[in-house]
């Protein structure tokens, strides 16, 4: 072991070792095969970091080996960061030992020496949550005068120096990898009335199914996690069978099993769980939640990724100017749409922000100051047999209005208004006050019908205001003797 002036000793360059941990992979055949799902008796063993997805947990190999015969590693420090596209995290390990600065430090430092032709190692590991570039910094320093044989009382006059120290060797590498996302999440929102929303959620293996390099992923669990308030449930087929009476063909399907390109959709029910989340609904733009797959590769290494935050749509109501004929053509029916919400989260929300000129499209809470929704409609009407359905007006406007529900019968077509065309429903209270009456309605012919020509009119100021189609109903014919 050589020395400079025997006040301490000359470290041994170190040899950084690093290796990601990983599974090894399946051998890919000469002639890749979609319909070959066995397991093959070759593994080989990556030569690379290999391909890394979010939400699985990277895991590195961290080796400090001493290759000299004579002379050790001294005051040996490995620190390793994985920097994201967006962060940087420390990757503690136990060969991270700071070297001390000052005295208080020294007194607790226990320094970390590699004799000759040995080594130490350690396992660093950090779930990975973003895609993009990430860069494994490794930063190894050594050498150094012995923290226990400085003096720190002794204070050198100018020009001279008692104690000659070592200087710290500083060694770092950077390892670039490219997190990808093993697959791809696509939403679909749709409404189910006021204080529900249908999430259909498909799934995709986004692997290149390409010249065999994809490789197949299984989907273990995929759950909804909904917002505070509201509560999802997933919708699936029902069925009797219990496994062992499955064929094979319906446990490969039931097994959640995708091969690169495959896709799988799945059907989440929102509901409003709470009280206050009930009673005000679920309203476009409110946050619905977010879905979490949890997956796992062909040697069972797992994994979690998360949906994009996913939100109540807007209502599909036609904001232009709407045809003044019956059966105008539009499919938008009030019942289940959840529009008397919309309106009322948009006028609550313009009470208390100020409106921008720069909108081209006219405001919910002004296209309709009243709205107008059936409860508890019937699906199915039969010629001839008129019924009677209650119907909720509500002012959204914010001073009361003297209100008059009208139902027009050259508006209307199949579904007719059966008796007196028009109710009064006196004064209605502003900001949300609402009115129930009764119509009576009549099927005239066969067939799947919109039930609409309604209007609501201001009797003090002569305003009308036209409702979109109220509901839909399949009407069948005279029930038989």
């Amino acid at each position: 072991m050589s020395s400079i002036d025997g006040n301490y000793a000359e470290s041994a360059t170190p040899m950084l070792k690093v290796m990601r941990i990983q599974a090894p992979e399946l051998a890919s055949t000469s002639t890749p095969s979609q319909t070959c799902s066995h397991l093959s008796s070759s593994l080989i063993l990556p030569d690379s970091f290999g391909v890394i997805h979010i939400g699985e947990t990277f895991t590195a190999y961290l080796g400090a080996l001493n290759v000299s015969s004579t002379e050790k590693v001294t005051n040996l420090s490995i620190s390793a960061t994985l920097q994201t596209p967006t962060r940087r995290f420390p990757m503690p390990s136990p060969l991270e030992n700071k070297f001390p600065t000052t005295p208080n430090e020294s007194k607790n430092y226990v320094p970390i020496n590699i004799e000759p032709m040995q080594g130490l190692d350690s396992i660093i590991s950090r779930p990975l949550e973003e895609t993009g570039q990430h860069i494994l910094r490794v930063e190894v320093s050594y050498g150094g005068t012995d923290p226990s044989q400085k003096s720190y009382n002794e204070k050198s006059s100018e020009g001279e120096n008692p104690e000659t120290e070592s200087p710290r060797k500083l060694l770092r590498k950077f390892y670039r990898f490219q997190v990808s996302s093993p697959l791809h999440i696509r939403e679909l929102t749709l409404r189910g009335g006021e204080s529900t929303c249908f999430v259909s959620l498909a799934v995709e293996n986004a692997s290149s199914p390409e010249n065999g390099k994809g490789s197949g992923l299984t989907i273990s669990q995929n759950d909804f996690q909904p917002f505070t308030g509201l509560s999802a449930q997933r919708v699936k087929q029902v069925t009797s069978k219990s496994s062992s009476q499955m064929s094979a063909v319906e446990l490969f399907d039931d097994s959640g099993r995708l091969d690169p390109g495959e896709s799988r959709r799945y059907l989440f029910k929102v509901n409003a769980a709470s009280e206050d989340a009930d009673m005000r609904g679920i309203a476009s733009g409110d946050e619905l939640g977010k879905a979490i797959v949890t997956w796992h590769k062909s040697m069972g290494e797992a994994g979690r990724i998360a949906s994009t935050f996913v939100y109540c749509p807007l209502s599909s109501v036609n904001l232009s100017e709407e045809s003044k004929t019956p059966n105008d053509g539009s499919r938008f029916v009030v019942y289940g749409s959840g529009l008397s919400v919309d309106v009322s989260a948009n006028s609550a929300y313009r009470s208390t922000h100020t409106s921008s000129n720069s909108e081209k499209t006219v405001p919910l809470d002004e296209k309709f100051p009243v709205t107008v929704e059936p409860l508890s409609p019937p699906s199915e009407m039969i010629v001839g047999v008129d019924i009677d359905i209650d119907f909720l007006v509500v002012n959204h406007s914010n001073r009361p209005l003297d209100l008059q529900l009208q139902m027009r019968l050259p508006m209307m077509t199949g579904v007719v208004i059966y008796g007196q065309s028009f109710k009064n429903l006196g004064v209605v209270r502003s900001n949300g006050g609402s009115a129930v009456c009764s119509v009576k309605l009549i099927a005239m012919v066969p067939g799947l019908f919109h039930v609409g020509g309604c209007y609501i009119v201001d009797l003090n100021s002569g305003m009308e205001i036209k409702q979109p189609n109220l509901m839909s109903v399949l009407v069948l014919g005279h029930k038989s003797d």
